[in-house]
C-alpha cells in the first residue's frame, strides 16, 4: 500500500511540474528599442492595437518642445492586443503588427525635412501623413 501511494504521488507530481506551453498566448512581447526613449504611447481600440513611439535625446527633445533638429530618430512600434491574463479586462502587448521609422536631415540650412521608412508590416496612409502623425505627437510628461 505504501508502494501505491508513493508511486500515486510521484506521478502527480510529475504532472503537476510538467512545461505546459499552452499559455503561450499569454507571453509578452519585449522589443528592443536600441538605445531609444520612449516618447509616448497610445492604443487604438477599434483596430485593437498598442503603440509604443521611441525616439533619440533630439526627438524627445522636439517631441516637448515642437521644434525639429536634424538627427532626430523617431520609431513607432505597434503591436496587436493581447489579453492580460493577471488582470481582468485590461490588455498587453501582443505580436509586433509594425514599425515605421522617421529621420530627420537639414535639406537646406533652416529647412528641415523627413525620410519615412516601413521597417516591418504593413501600414494605411501615404508617407506624409505618416511623417506628420507621428512626429505631431507629444511627449510623455510624469509629474
Amino acid at each position: 500500500m505504501k508502494i501505491f501511494a508513493m508511486l500515486l504521488f510521484v506521478i502527480a507530481g510529475s504532472y503537476g511540474c510538467a512545461n505546459d506551453t499552452s499559455n503561450d498566448v499569454h507571453k509578452r512581447i519585449i522589443y528592443n528599442a536600441h538605445g531609444l526613449k520612449v516618447i509616448t504611447s497610445f492604443s487604438n481600440r477599434k483596430q485593437q492595437t498598442i503603440s509604443i513611439l521611441y525616439g533619440n535625446a533630439l526627438a524627445l527633445q522636439s517631441a516637448k518642445t515642437g521644434i525639429h533638429d536634424q538627427g532626430e530618430v523617431f520609431e513607432l512600434v505597434t503591436f496587436k492586443q493581447a489579453d492580460n491574463k493577471f488582470w481582468y479586462g485590461s490588455y498587453i502587448n501582443g505580436a509586433v503588427q509594425s514599425i515605421e521609422l522617421v529621420t530627420s536631415y537639414a535639406k537646406d540650412k533652416k529647412v528641415i525635412d523627413f525620410n519615412y521608412k516601413i521597417v516591418q508590416g504593413q501600414v494605411s496612409g501615404g508617407a506624409d501623413a505618416r511623417i506628420n502623425s507621428i512626429t505631431s505627437h507629444r511627449a510623455l510628461l510624469f509629474p
